[in-house]
């Protein structure tokens, strides 16, 4: 056990009602940041007010998402290119505790991050879309026509455990690894990837980043991923972090 883990296991719990109830966030701004194990332990030692998503004892979940695209890679290619209004597509599972969604993500022109979500049924087949989470993204105007074209294009695999503190809602991702619909994968090695979602204002896991020079950065599972998998996309957006925290090669599956 890692010290940030150890670190985890000593905060006090919030429950998953507690979870959802105050701290659901679904417009919200999200500030992501690449830290190591060693950096993130320091951190959560100074920040006052912690607690920690428990369920059934449990502090870290596996998740799996699946990324829909159009054949042109349209969600992507908007993503690259920063317009701002654009879509995801993708459906999440969640290992441990059970149960499969199906998630629209908008950004709007503010800049705030939009997510819409279904839960699925246990019999929804897991692709194409069909049924009721075709009608569901199908819903949205700003996929419009582009669902009958989206299809399975990227799967990532990664370890989650949440955080609370004052308002805010923050996720640790570890072991997060993307596989093309092809086979080929790469990961982000033992890097943590910490998202904190909250309204418009930074929170204090923010300004304690910032005060050890750590800030946002520009990283996206769908498209950090795909961009190290498929080097002749557009990926400008991306480069640093494809440059200084990504595996120099996918490997085969």
């Amino acid at each position: 056990m890692t010290a940030w883990e150890a670190r985890l296991e000593r905060l006090p719990a919030v429950t998953l009602a507690e979870l959802e109830s105050e701290y659901a966030l679904l417009t919200r701004v999200d500030r992501k940041y690449i830290v190591s194990p060693a950096v993130w332990a320091d951190l959560m030692a100074e920040v006052e007010g912690l607690r920690a998503l428990e369920i059934d004892g449990v502090r870290s979940f596996g998740y799996e998402s699946v990324y829909y695209d159009t054949p042109e890679l349209d969600s992507y290619r908007d993503a690259a290119r920063r317009r701002p209004a654009r879509y995801k597509v993708r459906t999440r599972e969640y290992l441990d505790t059970g149960g499969r969604a199906i998630e629209v993500k908008l950004r709007s022109p503010k800049g705030e991050t939009v997510k819409h979500r279904e839960w699925l049924a246990d019999d929804a087949p897991a692709e194409p879309l069909e049924g009721s989470a075709r009608e569901f993204v199908a819903s949205f105007p700003q996929v419009g026509a582009a669902v009958d074209d989206l299809a399975p294009v990227l799967t990532t695999r990664y370890h989650r455990s949440t955080l609370v503190a004052h308002g805010a809602r923050v996720t640790v991702d570890t072991g997060v690894t993307g596989i093309s619909a092809e086979g080929p994968r790469i990961d982000f090695g033992g890097a943590l990837i910490v998202e904190t979602k909250s309204s418009m204002r930074a929170g204090d896991v923010d300004r304690a980043l910032w005060a050890r020079g750590i800030r946002p950065t520009r990283v996206s599972k769908y498209c950090t991923t795909l961009a190290a998998l498929q080097p002749d996309l557009p990926s400008n957006r991306w480069s640093r972090t494809l440059r200084r925290h990504l595996t120099t090669a996918a490997h085969a599956a």
